[in-house]
């Protein structure tokens, strides 16, 4: 039997998930965890302890060249295509799909994400970690991540070094993220 969203969901239900607040606030949809699924930006692991979302994400840790006192670069916010507003303030990411190396998708997010591509920084990898924490996607639904960490230092003529500026992603439906710069590395 194909996994559909409605199967997804009795899943989820009958593993003591609760998904009643998922597409509300800051919570994704069923749907967007089936997404995710389908297009190999995580899977779903059922064990003795129930179920586990596993995402393998790759994190940037974003600097400028001309200002290392100004730290990192943080997703402050993103405004999801239905109008709410996700608060983020941290590290720009993303899932690091079905055959991506963590580099690639490196590439791919800081292009997607700041719509810089491969000349406009430097990067150095970090030793990756494994990390269990809630997620604000899913509520109720244990997350595993694989976590690699990049170093990047931008160009110093880079549109990013901004104070703050917002990306919207059309190919998203619109998703906007907006980026500031904060001394406070999370």
């Amino acid at each position: 039997m194909p996994l559909s969203t409605n199967l997804l969901q009795a899943i989820l239900s009958g593993l003591g998930v609760g998904t009643e607040s998922y597409g509300k606030g800051e919570a994704k949809t069923v749907a967007d965890l089936m997404k995710e699924v389908l297009d190999g930006e995580c899977y779903l692991k059922i064990g003795k302890n129930g179920i586990a979302r596993m995402v393998e994400i790759v994190k940037m840790f974003i600097y400028d060249p001309n200002h290392p006192e100004r730290g990192c670069l943080l997703e402050w916010s993103q405004t999801l295509p239905d109008g709410r507003v996700r608060e983020r303030r941290q590290t720009p990411g993303g899932k690091i799909k079905e055959g991506e190396s963590p580099e690639e998708a490196l590439v791919r997010e800081i292009r997607e994400e700041l719509n810089l591509d491969k000349s406009g920084f430097q990067f150095s990898a970090l030793p990756p970690k494994l990390e269990e924490r809630p997620s604000r996607s899913y509520p109720n639904l244990t997350c595993w991540y694989v976590v690699h960490g990049f170093k990047i230092i931008l160009s110093p003529d880079s549109p990013a070094l901004q104070d703050s500026f917002t990306i919207t992603i059309e190919e998203e439906g619109g998703l906007s993220h907006l980026f500031k710069w904060e001394n406070e590395r999370r």
